[in-house]
């Protein structure tokens, strides 16, 4: 029904919505190909000055082009919907929260992955061990390790307390350990 209204009132509306629209579209394409002209020299000079695999190297770059690409991409439509007079206000605060929400979701995987990876090499080279008693720095925690499963490390201190370690703190963390001969 607006659009009719639209229309009726101002028989060059739908023109002047068109051209904005296109230039819009010239306006994205252009951005997006400086911007990929911008990230491929930074992927030269990073090949140039660093030893590091090219494929390696240009899989980065394509990512960070794909990526604004899509980012560009959703902008554009963004502005091409409002142009026409479309209520873009829920578009975009889906858009803000599906992203809040796949933050959280890849924070949430990192970490776990991290503490099972700290895991597998705590198993294999075995800095601590199950009933080794060590201090952690600089927190100073001290206790008899208790407990390992892929998640975390247990302590048992002195005064009964149990202390539940994340395994990933263990590769960060400065860790004194007592010889297991030594009696306390």
């Amino acid at each position: 029904m607006e659009l009719i209204q639209h229309l009726i009132n101002d028989p060059d509306w739908w023109l002047k919505r068109l051209l904005a629209s296109i230039l819009l579209i010239l306006g994205y394409w252009l951005i997006n190909h400086i911007l990929g002209n911008v990230i491929g020299s930074l992927d030269g000079l990073l090949k140039k000055h660093r030893p590091i695999s090219r494929s390696i190297s240009s899989s980065y770059a394509a990512i960070l082009q794909r990526v604004t690409r899509w980012a560009l991409g959703l902008l554009l439509l963004v502005l091409i919907l409002r142009v026409w007079g479309a209520d873009v206000s829920v578009v975009w605060t889906t858009f803000v929260g599906m992203l809040a929400v796949i933050g959280v979701g890849l924070l949430a995987t990192w970490t776990m992955a991290s503490n099972v990876t700290a895991r597998f090499f705590i198993w294999f080279w075995q800095p601590v061990r199950l009933g080794q008693r060590i201090e952690i720095f600089p927190e100073n925690l001290c206790g008899r390790v208790t407990e390992e499963n892929l998640m975390f490390t247990e302590l048992r201190q002195d005064d009964g307390h149990v202390i539940v370690i994340p395994n990933n703190l263990l590769f960060q963390r400065v860790i004194r350990r007592t010889p297991e001969d030594k009696k306390e």
